[in-house]
Parts: C-alpha cells; structure tokens; sequence
C-alpha cells in the first residue's frame, strides 16, 4: 500500500501486476575497483569462457563467405552457427564488463546466460548424441567459473515480476511455435545417422529455439529482463530470413520471421509507451 508503489504502478502502462514476492532491486548499484587478482580471474574465467564461441562464430562467418559446406548455410547461420554464438556471447560479455569495472552485472544478462545454459543441458538431456553432453560440460564449466569470478553477482534471485500486457502474447505465441520444433529436432537428432549423428545440427536448433521460448517467458514476467525481448526478436527475425534464403521451407520461415517482426514492435512499443 505504499504511495511509492502506487505511482510505479500508474507509470507502468502497459503491464498487468501479479503477486510480488520480497523484491530485491536490479539495479547494479555502485562499482568498487576490483583487486588486480580478482581482475586477473576475471579475465582468465572470462577468456576461457569466450574462447569457443569466438572461434566458432569466426569459423561460421568464414563458411558463409566462403561458401564452404555450403548445404549448412542455414545452420551456419542460425541454430549452430552466428545466433547460438550471439546468445551465447549476449550474456558473458555484458557480465565481464560490469565484473572488470567493479559493478553489480545486470539481472538481464545473467538471466539470459542461465537461460542459455539450462536450455542446452535440457536439450543435451533429451538428444545426447554426438557428444551434446560434453558440450554442454565444456560450456557450463568455465561459465561458473566466470560467475564466481565476478566480484558482484547478477541479482537472478527474488526478483519484482509484474506480466506485461505487451510482451505476455508475444511470449505465448513464441512458446506456441517454437515448442513442437524443438520436439521435432529432438527426434531428428535421436534418429540421426552418419554426419547429422556426429555434428547435431539438429540438437543446436532445439536449443536454440528453447532458449527463445525461455528469454521470452522471462521478458514478459520480469520487468528486469523486459530489454531480452529484442535479442529475441532479433534471433528470430534473423532464423525467418535465413530460412528464406536458404530454402528451409517458406511457410515456417515466414512465421518465425513474423514472429521476429512481432516481437521487436511489441519490444519497442511498450518502450516508447513506458517512456511517454
């Protein structure tokens, strides 16, 4: 019944309250310089971390130039290329900064490296073929490493959630289409043989397209995660467009490509509504 809360919530035109739990801020706060052994974690947690998706999506840039295997364009681009390693890279990076300088990371970079990582070892669960567990090890690991490493930790914990009326739709449509794709890449991948076996082309689309369902369900409940809703839309714009170009069938890469579209205006409406 606080006046305070009262007022946030007349300025929070576009959102629908829920039942709030105790409330922590998200607000990173003040910075301290960190010790330079505390720097040197940082960056050797954070190097190591980096590393792989680096050299991967330098890898894939270099195949869709080049145009070597270039029957995986679709795949270079999107779920095992440039957009898994942009999700990737979208919550390590943001979180390295903020540690380096001494500053509490914000909750929407850590949620969206949780939200990586948990979808992955979900996908690994269900198809962990062509050595998806060990991926997923590999990945996980050094991401710890990089949370302990970081003098303040992204608040991810007891957070406000308030259902924003624009982005809650959007999030229900997203989980609607990208669910029975993740079932059927999951299949694919359990029923793969030869080079799909090895190389789980399929098993990077499921988690690619889980962990936008997930981005998106903590967009629209989490006004601390509300600015993840333009990766997402991004990404899916991005796998519309490449499935377009590449030939993965016009009517699902026009509607993930809709769904992109959708998900940026509603990302950038409530914005302009929230800041009017």
């Amino acid at each position: 019944m606080c006046p305070g809360h009262r007022a946030a919530d007349r300025r929070g035109m576009t959102s629908l309250t829920t039942t709030h739990s105790r409330v922590r801020p998200a607000d990173p706060g003040p910075s301290s310089r960190p010790s330079l052994l505390r720097r040197g974690a940082i960056a050797v947690t954070g190097g190591i971390a980096c590393l792989l998706p680096t050299v991967f999506a330098f890898n894939h840039v270099r195949f869709l130039v080049t145009g070597e295997l270039s029957d995986h364009r679709f795949h270079q681009l999107t779920g095992q290329g440039l957009v898994l390693e942009a999700l990737w890279l979208g919550g390590l990076l943001p979180m390295l900064a903020a540690g380096w300088q001494g500053r509490r990371p914000s909750s929407a970079a850590g949620l969206l490296h949780l939200a990586f990582v948990i979808a992955g070892i979900a996908c690994s669960v269900a198809a962990p073929g062509g050595g998806a567990p060990i991926l997923m090890g590999i990945i996980a690991v050094p991401g710890a490493l990089v949370w302990l490493a970081l003098p303040k930790r992204p608040r991810v914990w007891g957070l406000e959630r308030r259902v924003d009326a624009l982005l809650a739709p959007v999030a229900l449509l997203t989980t609607a289409f990208y669910t029975p794709f993740v079932i059927e890449q999951i299949r694919l991948q359990n029923d793969a043989v030869g080079h799909h076996a090895q190389n789980p082309h399929f098993f990077d689309m499921a988690w690619v397209a889980l962990t936008l369902a997930v981005v998106m369900a903590l967009a629209a409940v989490l006004p601390a995660a509300r600015r993840l809703a333009i990766p997402a839309g991004l990404a899916s714009a991005v796998i519309g467009v490449g499935g377009l170009a590449f030939g993965e069938g016009a009517v699902w890469s026009s509607l993930a490509l809709g769904l992109g579209v959708a998900t940026l205006a509603a990302a950038f409406l409530r914005d302009r509504l929230t800041r009017g």
